[in-house]
């Protein structure tokens, strides 16, 4: 008889990339069901008491009662690198394995980021907007736009996805300054070309600050009204990591006393945005809907990684509870 897999997703999720997540699950053989967050509760646990495994894609809350009724499930697949939107406490007590992509969105991620520092350094949505409208008289001839090359960029979280950051700016002749928990060893900075230091000293020294961090307790904030006061005259902050890594009053006073001179954000503080969002009202906010993994590419790699960890799931020894990879 076929493994089942239980699909769960949000309605925003276009109908293209249901079909394929659902026509991958079936490719490896196994038979699919699928529920959106949005699904009756009593459908919900019905859903979960059949499922040999359930991809959460992405990952969200769904109650902890919901996820006791997984009893024949071997793992809980988050599509998703991050844990902070996932009832982690409540899969824990379900004792199911839980784990997540392993950040295999990571290059469309890097890749984004470098584009938000472009766009800020180049002011690309202004000149954008003039051009579209012929608007060409009296703009500043460039006198207000740079070059990447030689700015001193500081990556704040130095993990997969930081490094590759590191990897495509040394393209450009940056200068990279970085901060984690974890300090390389002296030859794997020389390989990416990358110094270590301080928080502070890399908010008072960079010319562009990005941010790569998991959202959690000690995260949260880890860019606020402090950070800006140190920080040297005029940066550009980029943040296609979550949007509470910054305190949120604090960067719209930042931008409003012209304290960073630029902002690139992909993931936001509500989401869906709001029209009238204060924040992305300010001129020098350039913004995304929270697509800096979402490529085709991505979408083959993250299905492919995330039905591996299923199958390698279905095979592992009964005895085992819960686990975070």
């Amino acid at each position: 008889m076929k493994k089942k897999i239980l699909y769960v997703y949000e309605k925003r999720i276009p109908i293209d990339l249901r079909k394929l997540i659902i026509s991958s699950i079936k490719k490896q053989g196994y038979s699919c069901d699928s529920m959106n967050y949005q699904t009756p509760k009593s459908l919900q646990k019905k859903f979960f008491l059949k499922a040999d495994a359930v991809l959460f894609a992405p990952g969200r809350y769904l109650d902890s009662e919901i996820l006791k009724n997984a009893k024949k499930a071997k793992i809980f697949q988050i599509w998703s690198s991050g844990y902070d939107k996932f009832n982690i406490k409540g899969a824990i007590e379900a004792q199911i394995p839980t784990c997540n992509n392993g950040s295999q969105n990571g290059i469309a991620v890097a890749e984004h980021a470098v584009l938000l520092m472009l766009a800020c350094l180049r002011k690309l949505i202004h000149f954008y907007d003039r051009t579209v409208k012929g608007n060409w008289k009296n703009n500043s001839h460039g006198v207000d736009l740079y070059e990447l090359k030689n700015k001193t960029v500081g990556i704040l979280g130095f993990g997969k996805i930081g490094k590759r950051v590191a990897t495509i700016l040394n393209g450009f002749g940056v200068n990279i300054l970085y901060n984690d928990i974890n300090k390389l060893k002296p030859n794997e900075e020389r390989k990416l070309n990358a110094k270590y230091c301080t928080k502070n000293y890399l908010f008072k020294n960079s010319d562009i600050i990005t941010l790569h961090l998991h959202l959690n307790k000690k995260t949260k904030n880890i860019i606020n009204s402090k950070s800006f006061n140190v920080m040297k005259k005029n940066p550009i902050l980029v943040n296609v990591s979550r949007a509470h890594l910054i305190n949120r009053s604090s960067l719209i006073s930042a931008l409003k006393k012209k304290k960073i001179s630029g902002f690139g954000i992909d993931a936001h503080y509500l989401e869906p945005t709001e029209r009238n969002d204060s924040l992305l009202q300010i001129e020098n906010v350039i913004s995304t809907p929270h697509i800096a993994g979402s490529t085709y590419d991505t979408y083959v790699r993250v299905i492919d990684s995330c039905l591996k960890n299923i199958k390698t799931a279905f095979k592992k020894p009964k005895n085992i509870k819960w686990k975070i990879n």
